[in-house]
């Protein structure tokens, strides 16, 4: 899902679900309770966080600074957020010591990881009470198209080259369906493909009769107008991908990461001013605590477009039995 779409469709999935807090695969836990409030060390130099502006900048900065005032007296010194335009500008933050943390996508974040050594830190979690997604092949409801082989000689709409919900995710779809081949997009399977620039831009050309298909997130007709949504469905959906995260930059002190964590992971959508801060967090339903193996499939599907160099990086590790 692209910069440009991604906030809309949070803030609507936080309106319209509801989901609970959990760590990836498990049932409902209790969460933590938040750290103990410090006195804020104004002399000492600020935690800098790097939002990245998925609407108007303004608004996302607006909201950044409510999120840095509620973490600043769990943490003891300033917090100062910032809006990055793209993953791009938050990962070169990162590498030039501008940004201590980072709100970016997985494949934004296994990039990180391999070029900078960036820590996965927090999932977020959506309706579903996991922080997972999908992305889903849409189709327009009256086109008799039912399977994804009925798309062989026709037109699909993809969100973004360098996108995981929006690109990789369905275009991977088709490579394990045996249609498509992992190297060769246009003219093998599809007629024509097109980059629309976001994922209401191209659930939209599907809505509009622009395309025969759009690869993009599950949320996306959520992006539609209410009375549109039932026009478009389904017919396939991608593996499951992890959601998008926090990340920090490596040496970041472990206290400071711990309280960081624990901060947000106390965060109850049940509380309204808990609900307060997790709206201005992209609307999303909480947080999960990540780990890089939660990334090995993902990273796979990454490296077959040269995106991820290492893919074994995110490998689960082996059960080590005995001495």
């Amino acid at each position: 899902m692209t910069p440009t779409t991604r906030l809309l469709t949070c803030l609507t999935i936080g309106l319209l679900m509801t989901g609970l807090s959990a760590p990836l695969g498990a049932d409902e836990t209790a969460r933590p309770p938040k750290p103990p409030r410090l006195t804020v060390d104004e002399t000492k130099p600020p935690l800098r966080i790097s939002f990245i502006s998925y609407a108007n900048p303004q608004q996302v900065a607006t909201d950044s600074a409510t999120i840095c005032r509620y973490l600043e007296p769990y943490l003891g010194i300033p917090v100062r957020g910032f809006v990055s335009t793209d993953y791009g500008s938050s990962i070169e933050a990162m590498r030039y010591d501008q940004a201590d943390l980072a709100f970016v996508d997985p494949l934004a974040f296994m990039m990180a990881h391999e070029q900078i050594g960036a820590r996965p830190l927090l999932l977020e979690i959506y309706a579903k009470g996991k922080p997972v997604y999908h992305s889903f092949i849409w189709v327009r409801r009256d086109s008799g198209i039912k399977t994804l082989e009925e798309l062989r000689g026709k037109t699909i709409a993809f969100a973004d080259q360098v996108d995981m919900s929006g690109h990789l995710l369905p275009r991977d779809i088709f490579v394990r369906a045996g249609l498509l081949d992992a190297d060769r997009l246009a003219g093998e399977f599809f007629k024509q493909v097109y980059f629309a620039g976001g994922d209401e831009q191209a659930v939209r050309a599907v809505l509009n009769g622009f395309v025969d298909a759009a690869g993009v997130s599950e949320f996306s007709y959520l992006l539609l107008r209410p009375e549109e949504r039932d026009k478009v469905t389904v017919i396939a959906r991608s593996v499951e991908s992890p959601s998008h995260l926090v990340m920090s930059r490596p040496g970041l002190p472990s206290d400071m990461v711990d309280r960081f964590k624990q901060a947000l992971l106390a965060l109850d959508p049940g509380d309204p001013q808990d609900k307060l801060v997790l709206d201005k967090l992209y609307g999303v339903k909480g947080y999960a605590e990540a780990k890089l193996s939660d990334f090995a499939e993902v990273a796979v599907i990454a490296a077959r477009y040269g995106l991820v160099k290492k893919p074994e990086t995110f490998a689960k590790k082996p059960v080590q039995v005995g001495p």
